[in-house]
Order: C-alpha cells, then structure tokens, then sequence
C-alpha cells in the first residue's frame, strides 16, 4: 500500500484517505489494517495537507472539511466522520451499532449505543480469548448470510482504561494510540494475537448496559422484545423500502436475546462466556 493513499471498506462502500503526511495515513493504515482487504464504490475521497510543522487541513471530494488541526486531532475527526459516512450509505446491508466477536464458531452480538459499554466488554472478552470482528457496528445482510463488521482497533475511553492497563504491560506504540483525553485505540491483536474474524454466525444476542450502582442482572427476551431492540439501533433503514424490517426480524428469530444490566466488567463478561458456550 503506497505511504500516501490508503482505502478501507465497509458495508459494500469504500472511502480512500490521502494527504503528504505519511504519519498520519500510517496511522490510519494501522487501525483500519482490518477494514482494507474487500471492494467497493468509493463515496468519499479524503486529503490531508499539511499546513506547518503542527497544523493540518483536511478537505473532502475536493471542498474544505476541516482546518487548523493538529496531528491528533486530525485523527479524531476522520474517525468520527469516516464511520457515520460508511454506515448511512449502505445499502448491501443493514448496519446496527453493535459489537460482534466469536467463541469456538458461536457468534455473539452485543448491541447497544455509545455508552452502553460494548467497546469495553469487547475488549475484556477479547483479552479473555473471544475472536473479534468488530467494536463499532455490524452488517446483516439482506440474503440471509454470515454477519460482517467494521474490524477497526477497538476504542476504549479513558473511563475505561483500566481494561487495557489490566491486560497490557508496555503496549506496542505502533498499534497503541492514546489521545490526550485519554481515549486508546488498539489494535485487537494485543489482546488477542490470533483472533481476527471476517464475519460471524450469530448464536447470541445481548443489549449490554453499563450502571455504576447496578448489580449483575440478566433477562431474556422474546422475539418481538429482540426486534424492537433492534430496531433502536438500526442505522441506515431509510435505505430500504421495507425500512429492514423483514432481515432485522430473521436476525431477532435465529439468536437467543438477552438484556444484560452490569456494574463489574468481570462478572458480565465471565456471564456472557459462560451462556455462549452452553
């Protein structure tokens, strides 16, 4: 991959990155390593310039999309605007905000918003020998078909972060990068060198919420519980002329769904490997 152009892919569409700074692009080359491996139409073109020694313009399909940013922030900004970008134009499948990972073939879905606290049980399950396919969002196909996902680096916030310093001892700079907020971005195979998925089968589905005064509480769901749940987390919809209702409905059918409220990382994740593998 040339130094100065980097492409990655996701729900049938692709977005391609390229500027005179080859930090930067290595960077993004390194977290989104996963994601550049498939084909698709190219919906934006991203150009990073550098402005001085500290100071960066980013414009997108040739206009002005940001300026005067650092490195950092540079990074930061793509990432959130890149995401959203793959996620609302496709139309090959549906895209929920979920984790996905896998235990011995048996798919697992953790669905739920930002703060629901799926990026930091991803990592620990993860870390706990889980294989992992995504931290962010996942694509149902609407032909029935395994499940794929944005294999970015997970993120973890710096409310967080005592995940990675639980399971990391001087982590690889290359593929550790900390903002000064203290969020991380790491690359999957510090935690699990091994264990980089393509898709999944699913077999279990789980609506985490994290609750700093909750206790470990679990509850199954009904189907048409699942299906709303979903719903609530279904991102390109408009897409399609039935809204996804249909594939969104198999996909609540074919797993056993859960609601899972927790307060320690530990119990929940050792709960989730233990209902998985029976």
């Amino acid at each position: 991959m040339p130094a100065n152009d980097l492409t990655i892919h996701f729900g049938g569409n692709s977005l391609r990155f390229n500027g005179d700074h080859a930090g930067i692009l290595e960077t993004l080359g390194t977290h989104f390593k996963y994601c550049s491996t498939a084909e698709g139409t190219v919906i934006a073109n991203y150009n990073i310039t550098t402005v001085s020694d500290s100071a960066f313009a980013v414009s997108l399909n040739g206009g002005d999309l940001f300026s005067n940013l650092s490195r950092e922030q540079v990074l930061w900004h793509l990432m959130q605007d890149a995401i959203p970008r793959l996620n609302g134009a496709s139309s090959t499948g549906l895209i929920f905000h979920a984790a996905a990972l896998s235990l011995h073939n048996r798919g697992l879905i953790l669905c739920g918003k930002s703060g629901s606290g799926k990026s930091s049980l991803t990592s620990w399950l993860t870390a706990s020998g889980l294989d992992y396919l995504t931290d962010e969002v996942i694509a149902v196909p609407v032909e029935d078909g395994p499940i794929s996902g944005l294999t970015r680096s997970i993120v973890i916030k710096n409310g967080s972060a005592f995940i990675w310093q639980h399971w990391l001892t001087n982590p690889d700079p290359e593929r550790f990068f900390q903002f000064q907020n203290g969020t991380a971005w790491i690359v999957p195979t510090l935690f699990n060198p091994n264990g980089i998925l393509q898709n999944i089968t699913p077999r279990m589905l789980v609506f985490p919420q994290y609750n700093p005064n909750a206790g470990l509480h679990t509850e199954p769901l009904k189907q048409a519980e699942s299906l709303f749940h979903l719903l609530q987390n279904l991102v390109n919809a408009r897409n399609f002329a039935d809204g996804g209702l249909p594939t969104t409905s198999r996909l609540a059918r074919q797993v056993n769904a859960w609601q899972l409220t927790y307060s320690d990382i530990e119990s929940a994740t050792q709960w989730i490997q233990q209902t998985l593998a029976d």
